[in-house]
């Protein structure tokens, strides 16, 4: 697998030496700064390229049109549209993941055609949240193309879910309860697995419906 990273800041740098180290994977660094790009090039070698990710002569020289994967991981959202931009439409790569630094422009990358995004602040938010013992709803992964997304629920002691079985609770379309972590450990549910509180829920869920899921698992003071 070819693929190119634009950016080698700490980001793209770190992220370019894990996928270098995976077999049968060709990486190849690019990045704007000069200084930047001759301190890499000194640690690592030729799969360090100085240029403009986003321009389509220089993205041609660095061989994007046999890429099976761009990144685009710079400190500069427009920068990351851009090169996402060139690398899907202009040399058909199969798959292009952009870095989102402002998570107001996460539609506006996703609506434009970006396969995947990652969301520095939405990163660091699921953490945090991960951690508060009043969380209901954690992002974990996105399903590309299907609109869908897997998420960690915890059921909490006056959820309106607590209590009752899973075919008794009225979901929206889509949902998925695929793992239930309780008291007992790990089991895989079926329609008559009761939410207990404090069961922590895997599910899969339609983007557009964690406002009427949460309200179905956090309690009635956290949901108000």
């Amino acid at each position: 697998m070819y693929i190119i990273v634009v950016g080698g800041g700490n980001v793209g740098y770190g992220l370019a030496l894990e996928l270098q180290q995976m077999p049968d994977h060709e990486v190849t660094i690019v990045e704007l700064g000069g200084r930047r790009a001759g301190q890499l090039h000194a640690e690592l070698g030729e799969m360090v390229v100085h240029g403009d990710g986003s321009e389509i002569a220089f993205l041609e020289r660095v061989g994007a049109g046999r890429a099976d994967l761009v990144i685009a991981c710079t400190a500069d959202d427009g920068a990351n549209l851009v090169a996402s931009q060139v690398a899907k439409h202009w040399f058909h790569v199969k798959r292009t993941i952009a870095r989102v630094n402002d998570p107001r422009n996460e539609a506006l990358f996703l609506r434009l055609g970006v396969d995947s995004i990652v969301s520095a602040a939405g990163a660091v938010l699921a953490q945090i949240e991960a951690t508060l013992p009043e969380h209901t709803i954690i992002p974990l992964m996105a399903l590309e193309g299907s609109g869908l997304h897997i998420v960690d629920m915890r059921v909490h002691e006056r959820s309106p879910a607590a209590g009752h079985a899973l075919r008794d609770l009225e979901f929206p379309p889509q949902v998925l309860v695929s793992v239930i972590i309780g008291a007992g450990g790990a089991r895989v549910p079926d329609g008559d697995t009761v939410l207990q509180p404090g069961d922590e829920v895997i599910a899969v869920i339609p983007s557009d419906s964690d406002a009427v899921v949460r309200a179905m698992i956090a309690s009635p003071s956290e949901g108000a």
